[in-house]
């Protein structure tokens, strides 16, 4: 199962991660909406706060929005 505990955390701005600039922190692939597995939509005040994402080489991430 995956699990958000053991994903690097990062914090990235919301039109970064639509428009695809945001980059791994592993690898430095790109990373976006279309690499998300889960969003989080628990926490005000704009949900979605995060996504747990897998980066084009396998490596988790979870990006938090600021």
């Amino acid at each position: 199962m995956i699990a958000a505990k053991d994903a690097r955390r990062i914090k990235a701005d919301r039109r970064d991660w639509i428009n695809y600039r945001v980059k791994c922190p592993i690898c430095g692939e790109a990373i976006g909406p279309r690499n998300a597995i889960r969003e989080y939509w628990d926490i005000p005040p704009d949900p979605p706060y995060a996504a747990l994402v897998r980066c084009p080489r396998g490596d988790l991430v979870l990006v938090e929005f600021a």
